[in-house]
């Protein structure tokens, strides 16, 4: 099991790394007109407006138009070391589901079965607290004893069914490795255990967080008995803001 844990987040982990970097043209960045929706490749990543840019940094803005000229502020600030792509964007469209959930409120509950093929039942709330991490509170009941748990996950995209299409309406589902840790206290097994989790998120068109129904399967293993773990999966709902939504 642990080697399978370590498969599947390596998986993960690979699904969304970024290409190897490349070289670019810094000159054609600064002479990009004012308010050009651009996506940019750093250590994060994301699109905005282009404001400027120098020999040493990139500004760029969230808002465009006379909105951006009345909000003064930088959103988003690059250094040119750490910049990696720069590409013009449709003004119209992009696959804003691409990037990671900024905002996440969900409410949920399963169950599932243990080592010993004993049914497991939860309940709980996921919400994010640190992009791209989300925080997992639950009341649970395993082999008769009740128990609450606290466990932090990060919620990496995947992939998408079907793939992007361009000004495309259509709803679709999104997929996310949530590689985590926990703690579950009360009666029973556990303690602290670390996690392997797949969620199937319906994202609704055009991309404005209303509620959204996800499936979520996981597999925890517990810290002193890795082998002795359980499988779970929770059927919820989720509202949800996606990192790059809402710029006009």
């Amino acid at each position: 099991m642990k080697n399978q844990l370590v498969i599947f987040m390596l998986a993960s982990l690979m699904a969304v790394s970024g290409a190897a970097a490349q070289s670019l043209d810094w000159q054609a960045v600064k002479d990009l007109p004012p308010f050009t929706r651009i996506w940019v490749k750093a250590k994060q990543q994301a699109y905005c407006y282009f404001q400027s840019a120098t020999d040493e940094r990139l500004n760029c803005n969230s808002l465009s138009g006379q909105a951006s000229l009345q909000n003064q502020e930088t959103d988003h600030v690059f250094l040119r070391d750490e910049v990696r792509e720069v590409h013009r964007a449709p003004q119209d469209d992009w696959d804003a589901s691409k990037g990671p959930l900024s905002l996440i409120l969900a409410a949920g509950g399963g169950g599932g079965w243990d080592f010993a093929h004993q049914p497991n039942a939860f309940a709980g709330v996921k919400i994010a607290v640190l992009m791209p991490v989300s925080l997992d509170l639950q009341y649970d009941r395993i082999q008769g004893h009740s128990g609450f748990s606290t466990e932090g996950s990060a919620v990496i995209p995947v992939f998408r069914v079907p793939g992007y299409q361009p000004f495309s309406e259509k709803n679709f589902v999104r997929f996310y490795a949530e590689p985590g840790v926990g703690y579950r206290a009360g009666g029973g097994p556990f303690g602290g255990y670390s996690s392997a989790k797949l969620m199937v998120l319906l994202w609704n068109s055009p991309w404005k967080s209303d509620w959204s129904p996800y499936i979520e399967y996981q597999r925890r293993f517990p810290f002193e008995s890795p082998l002795q773990g359980d499988n779970r999966i929770a059927i919820g709902l989720m509202a949800y803001v996606c990192s790059t939504c809402g710029f006009d």
